[in-house]
C-alpha cells in the first residue's frame, strides 16, 4: 500500500511505482549493482536530475536545509519506499536523498520487528512525522430485550431481534449469579444455541424447582472474518416454583436399637436435586417437614455426608418414630423433595442415675486471688465440672440451678481440678462450690459435688 503524504491518505495501491519515478530513484540512489534501462527521453531527464541533485547537495550545507528527492506524483521520497506494500516497512520507509560516504543505496527504515506500529515515522534528523494509519474500529454490541416466563417448572426465554450483518447464532446463557457472560464465566451454563435468526424463543427444561436463576442472550456475528458479540441482552432473573412436598417412601430407612439407643441407616435420595438430609424424631406417628407439634429435628446432614445416625439423646423407655427427608433450600425456605416412610422403635427403660458423691474441696486466698482445689470425679458418664460462686446465696448450685449462682469455670477434662478466681475485691465474702455433671440416658445428672466454703477477702 502506498501513501500520499500531501493529503495524508492511502491510495489503496499495493503495487510499486513504475516508469519515471522508479528510474529516477534508482539513479539518485547510486544504482550499485543495478542495471538501468531507460529510453532516450528518460536518459536525458535522468542526466538533468543528477545534475540538479549534485547542485543541491553542494549548496545543502550552506543553507542548512535537507534536500528531498522527488518521487512519482509529487511524493516526498523520505516517506515512500521501493518496497511493495506487502513487504515489511513498505509503508513507512525513510530514505535519505543525500548520498553517504560509502555511496550505498538508501535503505528502508522499519521498526525492530519489521512491523508498522502506526504511530509516528522517525527521520534521520530526529524529526517525528505523524502517520495517517487509521485507528482500529471499536466494535460495540447492540442491546436487545429479554423476557422470562414460566411454563410449569420450565423457564421460557424470549428476546428481540439482533439486526446485524453476518449473524451466526443466539447463545442462551443461564447463571447461578448475577454475572452471566459470553464467553462463559464461573457459574454460567450454555443452555441453548439458536442458529435461525427468526427464532427468538427458547424453553429451558433443565432447571430445578425452587431455584433462582439469571439469564442473558448473546447474539454472535461474523465481522471481518472474526466471530464477535453483535448483540446482548441485559440480565434477567427468575425463580422457579418450589417443589411439592412429598409424602411417599422414596428413601429406604431402617431403625434398630444399638447399645441402648436408636440407630438409623437410610439410602440415597434417588439422584434428586437437594441440599440436606433432615432426620426428624417424634413421639407420635405423624412425622412431618416442616416439623409438627411433637417433632424434634435430630440432625441436618449435607447431601454428601454420612447416611447413618446414632441418636444418643433419645429418651429412654419411650415409643419413638423417625423419618428422613431430603430437603432443598428455596427462597420460601426448606422444602422436602423426598422422604422415607415412618419407622417406630421402643427405647429401653432407663437405668437409674447413680447418686451424687461428695468431693473433697480446699480454698486458699493468695496474692493472685482465691485458689480452688477439688477431688476428681470418678463417676460414669462424666461431662464437665462447673465451678460456682455466689456473693449472697450460701448454697450456690448449677444443677439444680438456684438464684445468685455464678459459673466462673467449665472444665471438660476430668483430671483438671484446680482454678484461681482473680475477680475478687477486698472485704467481699464469697461462697464457692464445684459440681461434677454427667450425661445419663440423654439427660444431665449430678455425679458429685463439693461442700460450700465461704471466703472473706482480706
Amino acid at each position: 500500500m502506498t501513501r500520499d503524504i500531501s493529503g495524508g491518505t492511502d491510495t489503496g495501491s499495493a503495487q510499486r511505482p513504475e516508469l519515471l519515478d522508479d528510474h529516477t530513484r534508482r539513479l539518485a540512489g547510486g544504482g550499485v549493482g543495478r542495471r538501468i534501462q531507460v529510453s532516450s527521453a528518460g536518459a536525458v531527464a535522468g542526466t538533468f536530475l543528477v545534475v540538479a541533485l549534485a547542485f543541491g547537495a553542494a549548496i545543502g550545507p550552506l543553507s542548512g536545509d535537507r534536500v528531498a528527492g522527488v518521487g512519482s506524483e509529487g511524493r516526498d521520497a523520505t516517506t515512500s519506499s521501493d518496497k511493495p506494500a506487502s513487504e515489511p516497512g513498505g509503508d513507512r520507509a525513510v530514505v535519505d536523498t543525500a548520498p553517504d560516504a560509502t555511496d550505498k543505496h538508501p535503505t528502508d527504515a522499519t521498526t525492530t520487528d519489521g512491523k508498522d506500529d502506526g504511530a509516528t515515522t522517525d527521520t534521520k534528523d530526529g524529526a517525528v512525522e505523524p502517520t495517517d494509519k487509521p485507528a482500529e474500529p471499536t466494535h460495540e454490541a447492540k442491546t436487545i430485550d429479554i423476557g422470562l416466563g414460566l411454563a410449569g417448572h420450565d423457564v421460557v426465554v424470549e428476546w428481540s431481534a439482533c439486526d446485524v450483518d453476518g449473524f451466526a447464532a443466539y447463545k442462551i446463557i443461564r447463571s447461578t449469579d448475577e454475572f452471566a457472560t459470553w464467553p462463559l464465566g464461573s457459574g454460567d451454563t450454555l443452555v441453548g444455541v439458536v442458529t435461525d435468526p427468526s427464532v427468538r424463543r427458547f424453553v429451558d427444561r433443565s432447571v430445578a424447582a425452587g431455584r433462582k436463576y439469571f439469564y442473558r442472550v448473546a447474539a454472535l456475528q461474523v465481522l471481518d472474518g472474526k466471530t464477535v458479540v453483535g448483540c446482548r441482552s441485559a440480565m434477567a432473573r427468575i425463580s422457579t416454583p418450589a417443589p411439592e412436598p412429598t409424602t411417599n417412601g422414596d428413601i429406604a430407612l431402617t431403625v434398630v436399637i444399638k447399645e441402648g439407643h436408636p440407630f438409623l441407616d437410610w439410602s440415597e435420595c434417588g439422584g434428586l436435586d437437594f441440599d440436606y438430609f433432615k432426620v426428624v424424631r417424634s413421639t407420635d406417628a405423624t412425622v412431618t417437614w416442616p416439623k409438627g407439634e411433637n417433632d424434634t429435628l435430630v440432625a441436618a446432614i449435607g447431601r454428601d455426608g454420612n447416611s447413618k445416625l446414632f441418636d444418643a439423646d433419645a429418651p429412654a423407655g419411650k415409643k419413638l418414630y423417625y423419618r428422613v427427608f431430603c430437603v432443598r433450600s428455596t427462597e420460601a425456605g426448606y422444602v422436602a423433595v423426598a422422604a422415607s416412610a415412618v419407622k417406630g422403635v421402643v427405647t429401653p427403660a432407663a437405668e437409674p442415675a447413680p447418686d451424687p458423691v461428695a468431693l473433697g474441696f480446699e480454698v486458699n486466698v493468695t496474692g493472685e486471688g482465691v485458689v480452688l482445689n477439688w477431688q476428681a470425679s470418678a463417676g460414669d458418664g462424666f461431662a464437665f465440672y462447673k465451678v460456682l460462686r455466689s456473693t449472697w446465696n450460701e448454697h450456690p448450685s448449677y444443677l439444680p440451678y438456684v438464684d445468685g449462682t455464678e459459673v466462673i469455670g467449665v472444665i471438660e477434662n476430668r483430671a483438671t481440678n484446680q482454678l484461681t478466681d482473680t475477680s475478687v475485691t477486698s472485704g467481699q465474702t464469697i461462697y464457692y462450690r464445684v459440681q461434677a455433671i454427667g450425661m445419663w440416658n440423654g439427660a444431665k445428672v449430678l455425679l458429685g459435688q463439693t461442700a460450700v466454703i465461704a471466703v472473706t477477702i482480706p
